[in-house]
């Protein structure tokens, strides 16, 4: 369902593999994905979180198994938590996330790239946020990362109306952060220096956390800077 992989450049791989659901995710899915965020390597430079499967991203959380949340009631709060598990997982390495979008990204399928730090979309990617037409909500906390990265407006429309947008929407409202090829992105992230790209995620994601200062004032003491201001100073 979900695989990983890493290559010598330190790009590690979280692949999406579940042709016959549309990587449509069921409760169990999400915990294999926490697990799998979870178990990447602390080498890797950047997270790749992609499809296998052509022509899609993810179709969201699996209807098959949300049909068992009518009489199951004590299942509801386990889906949502394994849900917040696996977003929580993402936000929590070290190492920069990138969604890497290549088709249709819908339902939980944008929380899912909603939790990462770069969405990168295909000019084939297309997302939608559905929950209204099958009468349910969308997780509080996937609700405010949505709404920080749009807009009220824009959370709004894309949760009432539940129509679907296409890359170049998606890139103009924000919802994606390029349309380019995210596996190539990736490789760009890595080449950098991976101390630094820890460091500038910690900035990026909370910018009054205590001992930022400090940290870029020691930053200068790496091995990264030294070895280019020495390749300055050799330039003519």
């Amino acid at each position: 369902m979900i695989a990983l992989s890493l290559d010598d450049d330190g790009v590690a791989t979280v692949t999406l593999d579940r042709p016959a659901a549309r990587n449509a995710l069921p409760t169990a899915g999400w915990r294999q994905l926490a697990e799998v965020v979870a178990g990447v390597p602390d080498a890797a430079r950047v997270v790749v979180i992609a499809s296998a499967v052509p022509g899609v991203f993810s179709a969201g959380a699996d209807l098959a198994d949300l049909a068992r949340l009518v009489d199951d009631v004590p299942a509801r709060a386990a889906f949502r938590l394994a849900m917040a598990d696996a977003m929580e997982a993402i936000r929590a390495r070290a190492m920069p996330v990138v969604a890497w979008v290549d088709g249709g990204c819908f339902g939980a399928g944008v929380a899912l790239v909603l939790a990462c730090d770069l969405i990168v979309a295909s000019p084939a990617a297309r997302f939608a946020i559905p929950p209204a037409r099958l009468g349910i909500g969308y997780p509080a906390p996937d609700v405010a990362r949505l709404a920080a990265r749009v807009g009220q407006g824009q959370a709004a429309r894309l949760l009432f109306t539940a129509a679907p947008i296409d890359a170049d929407e998606a890139a103009r409202i924000g919802l994606a952060d390029l349309i380019a090829d995210g596996a190539e992105t990736a490789r760009g992230i890595a080449r950098n220096d991976a101390d630094a790209l820890r460091l500038l995620k910690r900035t990026l994601r909370d910018p009054a956390a205590p001992g930022l200062d400090s940290a870029f004032e020691a930053s200068f003491s790496s091995p990264a800077f030294a070895q280019g201001v020495a390749r300055y100073r050799q330039t003519p």
